[in-house]
């Protein structure tokens, strides 16, 4: 037990987060929250969880830029979730999900080892989902904070209609109020994260999916000497390159008109328009948005977001200069099957496929230009039947051959860089009732996160998953030392592939196992707004 002048000294220090038999208590700029304590029964350390922690004034304005909390009314409970944003078609999502979300949503959790010294470092994680469905809440980061003596800080963030509206009546450069959100938590970070033991000048960023195209996005606009992070991980994702985009204006329209909000009036009708929808009952536009499958991408402001293709500006230097490890997994586009109820992939026709590929990148004209890569990877690969050769096709050219285009942009600016690709089947994480996908979009989450079902873990799960945090947390420790392998230069011709053959660890291969078709994908990437 703490004496009474101790724990006046570490209020006026603002950090409060010492181990004791009381819950954890962190002293913030807006007010005092108070958190939780997890053993884990892998490790030593103790962590404290702070949950639910208000970033900014929540529920925000519908459609409207994020505002800064002054003051908490009072102490903030931080022992549960936070409230899911509004999804759009959330996997898996259950009843009690459903009612769990909320306009209610801009909070963010932190876990912080138990101990009384400050000037950890920070891993800043902002979840994927298309930028339509996701939470913080689903990444525990208690793991790695234990075993890495890190601190973790998990987001949410506005998505879909609520965070990029695109109603026409706002200023271009408001209309990102998800990626607005994403800087507000970034800026609340380098207010209170010392509070936590964290050091704010040591604040990695990183996130998977949409969530790494999020981080792509604040590497290429955010470009001041001293930027709110020091180095970025993107796995899977980035903002660089499209070869389709995302969707646009329309949506909202269809929106106004499904709410009834349409006016008949010239002069008005976009405010009158944007107030009803803005009166309009959430769950209701979230029932809209899901039943007619309504897009809502962000716009290019040139503040959050800037046009695609990015590649000569990122080679010129404008990106912010902080180190990059960067990577993509083996079989990113096996998750077509799931997420399109595909569970025979050897009936796949030629005209399902087609229609597939459709369906995805909504341009016949696209369809038309890829389709005959498809005998070519069966050509690489003649076990694969149509389905596989298709995912293959997605993966190379969403994934694989944008994450070296980045890299090699990034090398040519001079930039420490690393990249990897992750090749590890799993098999306790694979979806059930599908063939097996391999290291299929997002797989390595739950090794990196550790949050795979222990009791059938197998040996190469534990190590690998071990060996994948270590990495990651070496790379936010020391960026520019790097994740534990050798940075690329401009005559590397091989990359870091992780789990490979069944190993729990790196090997070096060669660049050619995974880039040998990107120059023929060059012409494709013509889109002017990232495709996620």
């Amino acid at each position: 037990m703490f004496g009474k002048s101790l724990v006046v000294l570490w209020a006026l220090l603002g950090s409060v987060t010492a181990a004791s038999s009381h819950a954890p208590t962190a002293v913030l700029g807006p007010g005092r929250v108070i958190g939780t304590t997890t053993a884990l029964p892998s490790s030593t350390a103790t962590v404290n969880k702070f949950l639910s922690i208000p970033y900014a004034v929540t529920p925000p304005r519908r459609f409207m830029l994020p505002e800064r909390l002054v003051r908490y009314d009072g102490p903030v409970d931080a022992t549960q979730p936070p409230h899911l944003c509004i999804q759009q078609n959330y996997a898996g999502e259950t009843a009690a999900q459903v009612a769990a979300e909320s306009e209610d949503c801009l909070y963010l959790n932190v876990y912080a080892p138990v101990n009384c010294k400050g000037g950890k470092a920070v891993m800043f994680y902002i979840h994927g989902g298309d930028l339509t469905s996701g939470t913080g809440g689903d990444f525990d980061g208690s793991r790695i904070a234990a075993h890495q003596d890190v601190v973790v800080v998990t987001i949410n963030y506005r998505l879909n209609a609520f965070g990029f509206s695109n109603a026409p009546n706002l200023p271009l450069e408001s209309r990102n109020v998800g990626f607005w959100d994403q800087r507000m938590a970034l800026d609340w970070v380098q207010d209170n994260i010392a509070a936590f033991g964290g050091d704010p000048r040591k604040v990695t960023i990183f996130g998977e999916s949409s969530g790494a195209s999020s981080v792509d996005r604040l590497l290429t606009t955010i470009l001041d000497d001293r930027p709110p992070f020091r180095a970025a991980i993107i796995q899977s994702g980035q903002a660089t390159v499209s070869p389709f985009p995302n969707g646009g204006p329309a949506a909202w329209s269809t929106l106004v008109s499904a709410l009834n909000c349409t006016s008949s009036s010239v002069d008005a009708a976009a405010e009158h328009e944007f107030a009803c929808v803005q009166r309009a009952d959430a769950l209701t536009i979230r029932r809209i948005v899901n039943s007619a499958w309504l897009d809502f991408g962000p716009a290019n402001d040139n503040v959050t977001q800037r046009a695609t293709p990015f590649v000569e500006a990122r080679q010129a230097g404008s990106v912010a200069r902080v180190p990059l490890l960067a990577g993509s997994n083996g079989q990113e586009g096996m998750n077509l099957g799931p997420e399109y109820g595909i569970t025979n992939f050897s009936s796949v026709t030629e005209d399902a496929l087609d229609q597939l590929m459709y369906a995805i990148t909504g341009s016949a004209a696209l369809v038309g230009e890829i389709r005959p890569l498809i005998d070519e990877i069966q050509g690489t690969f003649p076990w694969y039947n149509l389905f596989q050769a298709g995912a293959q096709l997605y993966t190379e050219v969403l994934y694989q051959c944008p994450c070296k285009l980045v890299t090699e942009a990034s090398i040519q600016d001079r930039i420490p860089t690393w990249r990897y690709y992750y090749n590890a089947t799993i098999l306790n994480i694979q979806p059930e009732g599908y063939p097996t996908l391999g290291a299929f979009h997002g797989s390595e989450l739950a090794l990196i996160w550790g949050n795979y079902p222990a009791d059938t873990a197998t040996d190469q799960e534990i190590a690998l998953g071990a060996f994948l945090q270590t990495a990651w947390a070496t790379f936010a420790k020391d960026p520019t030392g790097g994740p534990g392998w050798k940075a690329l230069d401009a005559t590397s011709d091989e990359l870091a592939c992780l789990g490979c053959g069944g190993s729990s660890g790196v090997q070096m291969i060669s660049t050619s196992v995974v880039d040998s078709r990107c120059s023929q994908y060059a012409p494709l990437y013509t889109a002017s707004t990232p495709s996620f």
